[in-house]
């Protein structure tokens, strides 16, 4: 088995809380250079996975470059996605990142047109796909069990944006971040949905801020919140389906709540993701809960999937940048459509 070293930009919390972690479970994988602008991440996350000095970088650039790095993992803010991904395929090596790929639609076609035109294989991170729930869930709606589908209803729910404290970090901050919980969590389900009710056509949306100011980070001066904390929209899939969005991060008692209910003429099906192991299917006129069956839990670690890509056994669920950009549309149409209090066009 061939070793993969693996370079890894930004030392936040997904790094530390996802990515960092499952990749040191991998064999024949190395966290072999780090990346980050704050000196104290940085090295609190080196000491932790044994990154030497020499390859403990505060420049993104100069970790790409290393030539310890075979692969690239990008856990920054929203804005430096792109900007970080084309550095990866400008030096030929292959990567992954963190959602949403960017901050506007024409940055994330011009990565994928590089990418593709480059040969480079991508990763985007859309966590909640790797589920086992999620895949069994697509084996019945392949199995035409649904018949045609007429109606999604997706939830969200969070109560993030009441953490004590809780100050002005980038995901407040237009220029940083743009989207807020419609691209940091909204953009999980926009890719849910679409994989297993297919490509979204319109949508007509509402965003609000609900906590309008927050302290900044490196005083207690307050500036206001740029974001959306709630963001519901529907959406008109190709086939004629209508799906109904509710998410928000001001939903008290909610740690990270996501569900989703599908209903077609022949059948429908839930599940909650809290319980990924569970699928509920009509039968009978009623929901019955199901196990979800062994197999489908073999592809249900994130980072796993990411080397599988690289060394060719990509899965063919895992999502790339044709996925990340298709998303990218559909918020980008959210953010028009809110501002313009319109049906938005994919």
């Amino acid at each position: 088995m061939k070793p993969i070293r693996i370079g890894l930009i930004g030392c936040g919390g997904i790094a530390n809380g996802v990515h960092l972690p499952q990749l040191s479970e991998e064999d024949g994988v190395t966290i072999t250079a780090l990346c980050d602008i704050n000196p104290e991440a940085l090295k609190r996350t080196a000491e932790k996975y044994g990154v030497p000095s020499e390859r403990q970088f505060s420049d993104y650039k100069a970790l790409i470059a290393c030539e310890d790095v075979d692969a690239v993992d990008i856990c920054t803010p929203n804005y430096l996605h792109c900007p970080m991904a084309m550095e990866a395929v400008s030096a030929r090596k292959p990567f992954s990142v963190e959602k949403p790929v960017g901050i506007n639609v024409e940055e994330v076609e011009a990565l994928y047109k590089a990418a593709s035109a480059a040969g480079i294989p991508a990763m985007v991170c859309f966590s909640y796909r790797f589920m086992p729930a999620v895949r069994y869930a697509r084996k019945y709606v392949e199995d035409g069990k649904l018949g045609k589908i007429n109606s999604v209803y997706v939830q969200y729910l969070k109560d993030s944006a009441f953490i004590e404290g809780r100050r002005l970090d980038w995901r407040f901050v237009k220029e940083y971040a743009r989207y807020g919980v419609s691209g940091d969590l909204g953009v999980h389900l926009l890719d849910l949905s679409t994989f297993l009710a297919g490509p979204v056509t319109r949508v007509c949306a509402d965003l609000q801020t609900v906590v309008p100011w927050r302290k900044r980070l490196d005083s207690e001066e307050l500036a206001p919140v740029e974001t959306d904390d709630t963001c519901n929209f529907l959406a008109e899939y190709s086939g004629g389906a209508i799906g109904t969005f509710g998410i928000t991060r001001c939903a008290i008692g909610h740690k990270n709540t996501i569900s989703m209910e599908i209903y077609g003429d022949k059948g429908a099906l839930r599940f909650n993701l809290n319980h990924n192991d569970r699928l509920w299917m009509l039968e009978d006129g009623a929901f019955a809960e199901h196990a979800v069956p062994e197999e489908y839990f073999a592809h249900s670690v994130q980072m796993r999937e990411f080397i599988r890509m690289l060394r060719g056994e990509k899965d063919p669920f895992t999502p790339g940048l044709e996925e990340g950009l298709s998303c990218q549309r559909v918020l980008d149409a959210i953010m028009e459509s809110a501002e313009k209090r319109v049906w938005a066009n994919i």
